[in-house]
């Protein structure tokens, strides 16, 4: 195999004259942007026992609503926004997504069948899928390489508090329907418990997509320069500004000049099996191990599934701050796989203890674990491929990890729960030999794309 062309190599145009207060308000903004994603798709983990009670459904009808029908539609709306992306306004797009999908949310609350939930949970689904690429995108023109890794950590803090957010804001919404007067109202005019919580936490998204469409400009897009190494080959690459490369120039560069992105693609999709089967599982695992309301979960988890998450994404932007422009390709490789690896024990700790406190303390680790590797995982792209190419490799990215690790995570384990021993210790049993093998899966696969990397890269780490 030809030794790739070194990172190093690759100059990009100076920053753009945009100033640091400016650049971190934009880093802010899509962040909540991202958090509110993941609050309006997480909800449903909390609501599980209320949804199949009221709606007569199966564990995997649940797994399937959470995971392959969501993560399907996702992955392919993902597919057709990735050319939007690298070709039009970045930011517009992102504020009429973000106002479809909290109109999506908010019409859950109206279904009365599983095909009608199913139906607008689509329609969140579909409109998701264009804001990481494109917020990701809008990074790597505002920073430099090596400060990417900082606004990207900080920007991947959003599944974290976002999960967090809707564990803690719908137990406690749940509970508060059920047990208070004023909460009776709602219930006296119609309105079940779980539909005020499809309203509650999808209309606040509506004022969220007017502030970025008023407050935020769309950035320049910064040129890159052609490596010395393939200078003709980086030219139809990057081509003029004006014109975006082909799909088949994408994929050549995945495959061929950045062959790592095979390994380095699997392992990720491997890790967000992991989160997605333990994100959708894990709230009810408690319900049922534990004889918990949803409003205990929700405040003994949500806490700690934000502050592993924060403390994760946190550590990987300290970890990855020590790289140098040259050599943050294989430094936020290698620090992936150590997490990876972390996350194996812990995937299946957590589901097994027998003691409350333990098994809160292990999901916390493991999310800990988790959002290291999240956290990292766009930066190869961004630091790697040109600019024009970026979008579409992201979106190829969640493509990958939202068809097969959205969509085989939380239905394999509600399949394999409503095989194995009925009521918690299926569900237990289940949910860790799906998040045990995601979790080798990606350490394994994480440490070959490094070796790849090293071997290929001119680097000093």
């Amino acid at each position: 195999m030809a030794p790739l062309p070194s990172v190093s190599n690759t100059t990009l145009s100076p920053p753009l004259p945009i100033a640091a207060p400016r650049s971190a308000y934009v880093v802010f903004v899509f962040f909540l942007c991202f958090v509110f994603s993941y609050v309006d798709r997480q909800i449903v983990s909390i609501l599980v026992q209320p949804l199949e009670a009221a709606l007569h459904l199966s564990d995997a009808r649940i797994g399937l609503l959470q995971g392959l029908a969501f993560t399907l539609c996702y992955a392919t709306a993902g597919v057709f926004v990735a050319k939007l992306v690298d070709r039009s306004n970045r930011v517009r797009l992102i504020a009429i997504c973000v106002a479809i999908w909290a109109v999506s949310t908010a019409m859950c609350a109206t279904a009365h069948t599983f095909a009608e939930l199913l139906f607008w949970r689509a329609g969140t689904a579909m409109s998701e899928a264009a804001l990481s690429p494109a917020a990701l995108s809008i990074f790597s023109d505002l920073f430099a390489p090596r400060k990417v890794s900082r606004a990207t950590s900080a920007f991947m803090l959003g599944p974290y508090i976002g999960g967090g957010v809707a564990l803690v804001g719908g137990g406690t919404l749940l509970e508060w329907t059920a047990h208070s007067s004023r909460g009776q109202v709602f219930v006296g005019l119609g309105l079940a418990p779980w539909q005020l919580a499809f309203v509650a936490v999808g209309l606040p998204g509506l004022l969220l997509a007017a502030l970025v469409a008023a407050t935020i400009r769309e950035p320049e897009r910064r040129r890159d320069i052609a490596r010395p190494a393939d200078t003709h080959g980086a030219d139809r690459a990057n081509g003029d500004l004006d014109d975006t490369p082909s799909m088949m120039a994408v994929l050549r560069e995945l495959t061929v000049t950045h062959r790592f992105c095979i390994p380095y693609f699997l392992g990720y999709t491997a890790l967000i099996l992991l989160f997605y089967a333990t994100s959708a599982w894990f709230p009810t695992l408690l319900m049922r191990k534990f004889a918990l309301g949803a409003g205990e979960v929700g405040r003994m988890a949500g806490p700690i599934y934000m502050i592993g998450g924060m403390a994760g994404v946190m550590s990987a932007s300290a970890l990855a701050a020590r790289a140098t422009d040259k050599n943050t390709l294989v430094k936020t490789l290698s620090i992936a796989t150590f997490a990876a690896c972390a996350a194996v024990p812990l995937a299946v700790a957590a589901p097994l203890l027998g003691d409350l406190r333990a098994a809160l303390i292990s999901y916390g680790l493991c999310a800990f674990a988790a959002s290291i590797v999240m956290a990292l995982a766009p930066v190869p792209v961004q630091v790697a491929l040109p600019n024009r190419m970026r979008g579409r490799a992201i979106a190829i990215l969640v493509f990958l990890t939202n068809t097969v690790a959205g969509g085989l995570g939380p239905f394999a384990v509600g399949v394999l729960a409503d095989r194995f021993a009925a009521g918690a210790s299926g569900l237990a049993w289940s949910l860790a030999a799906v998040g045990a093998l995601a979790a080798l899966a990606s350490a394994g696969l994480y440490h070959v794309a490094t070796r790849m990397a090293r071997r290929a890269y001119s680097t000093d780490s």
